[in-house]
C-alpha cells in the first residue's frame, strides 16, 4: 500500500474547486519546499516525499473521449513523459468519463486526470477539470523545476492552475497520541501560523491555519488558511507519518 497521504482524488478536487477556493490571486504559485522543510524539521521527522498537486478547471467541457486523451498527453509531455513511457486509462460511468495517464520509476511518480463531470445536485452544466500530481524523492536536485513543469502541465488546456505543496515525513516507531498537537503545534510555530485549529479524531491528528510567509490560499467559510498538516500512525510499519502541506492537503492521509 503506497504511504502518501497527499496522493489527490479527483473527487476531493471537485469538492474543494466550487466550495473553497474563495481567493487564489496567486494563481500557480506554490509554496517554497524550504519553508515547509524547516516546518518539518521542527517536528522530529525526515522527510521523505515532496508532492505537487497542481489543477484547473477547463474552459470547455465539451470534450469527447480522444479530446481527453490528446490533452491528457499533453499535459504528461509538459511533465517531460512520450506516449509509450507511462499507462493510458479510459473509464466512464454516468457521471463521468476521466482519462487518466500514470508513469512509476525509481523515485518518481506522476499522474495527469482530466475529467468531464456530468450535471449533479445543482450544478448547471457539466465540468472538466484538468489535474496533475508529480511525486519525487526528497532531496532530488529537480525538485524546484518538477514544481514548474506541474504548473504548466496543469495550464495546457487553457485553465488557471492552483497548486499544493506537500511534504511526508516519517519518525520511526510509534508517536503517543496525547503528543500529537504538540507535534503540529511545532509545525505550526515554526511557519509563523495563526488562527490554528486543530482537530483529533481517533486515527489522526490535523491542524490548518494561516502563516503570512506562504502564499494567500484559500478561503474556508470565513477563515483564510495557507496551512495544512496532520500526523498519524501507521502499525503496518510501526511510523509515524507527518505531513505538511500548503495550502491544503487534496488527498488522503
Amino acid at each position: 500500500m503506497r504511504r502518501s497521504f497527499c496522493y489527490a482524488l479527483m473527487a476531493g478536487l471537485l469538492f474543494l474547486s466550487p466550495f473553497l477556493w474563495g481567493l487564489a490571486n496567486d494563481g500557480a504559485r506554490a509554496a517554497r519546499v524550504e519553508l515547509l522543510q524547516a516546518a518539518m524539521d521542527a517536528t522530529g521527522a525526515v522527510t521523505e516525499t515532496v508532492v505537487f498537486n497542481a489543477w484547473a478547471k477547463l474552459p470547455d467541457a465539451d470534450l469527447n473521449d480522444e479530446e481527453l486523451k490528446r490533452l491528457t498527453t499533453a499535459a504528461m509531455a509538459k511533465l517531460g513523459y512520450r506516449e509509450g513511457e507511462y499507462d493510458l486509462t479510459l473509464t466512464r460511468s454516468e457521471h463521468h468519463r476521466l482519462v487518466r495517464a500514470e508513469l512509476a520509476a525509481a523515485g518518481r511518480h506522476a499522474v495527469a486526470m482530466v475529467q468531464v463531470v456530468y450535471p449533479v445536485w445543482d450544478r448547471k452544466s457539466a465540468e472538466a477539470y484538468l489535474v496533475i500530481n508529480t511525486e519525487t524523492r526528497a532531496g532530488a536536485d529537480d525538485i524546484a523545476p518538477l514544481r514548474r513543469l506541474a504548473a504548466e502541465a496543469a495550464a495546457c488546456g487553457g485553465g488557471r492552475p492552483r497548486i499544493t505543496t506537500c511534504l511526508l515525513g516519517r519518525l520511526d516507531g510509534k508517536l503517543d497520541k496525547e503528543k500529537w498537537p504538540e507535534t503540529l503545534h511545532k509545525a505550526g510555530q515554526a511557519l509563523g501560523a495563526t488562527d490554528a485549529e486543530l482537530t483529533v479524531q481517533q486515527g489522526y491528528a490535523g491542524m490548518a491555519g494561516f502563516s503570512p510567509e506562504l502564499p494567500e490560499g484559500i478561503v474556508v467559510g470565513d477563515r483564510r488558511i495557507n496551512v495544512n498538516m496532520a500526523v498519524r500512525y501507521n502499525p503496518y510499519d510501526n511510523r509515524t507519518y507527518v505531513v505538511i502541506a500548503s495550502p491544503v492537503i487534496t488527498g488522503e492521509y
